[in-house]
């Protein structure tokens, strides 16, 4: 496997600036019919997945994939109260 060299830290950049241009969607909005935007657990998965594919350690990756749980949560939080 040839992939480019990626830390952590710009994964985990890439990953927050991907999702907010609305990158990382599952399912569909059952209201309105648009794209879901993926719930924090699969968003922190995807990113455990995808840098255990440039090579990085597990117990390297899981501070990282925690911190993404926790700003996606506050993220969609934030989404959330816009439309109230």
């Amino acid at each position: 496997m040839n992939l480019e060299l990626k830390s952590l830290e710009e994964l985990h950049q890439d990953f927050i600036e991907s999702y907010c241009d609305g990158e990382f969607v599952e399912g569909v909005c059952g209201w309105n019919g648009d794209d879901a935007l993926m719930n924090p657990s699969s968003f922190a998965e995807r990113f455990r997945t995808e840098a255990l594919k440039y090579g990085h350690r597990s117990s390297e990756i899981e501070g990282f994939a925690i911190d993404l749980k926790e700003w996606c949560e506050i993220h969609l939080g934030n989404l959330e109260s816009k439309f109230r």
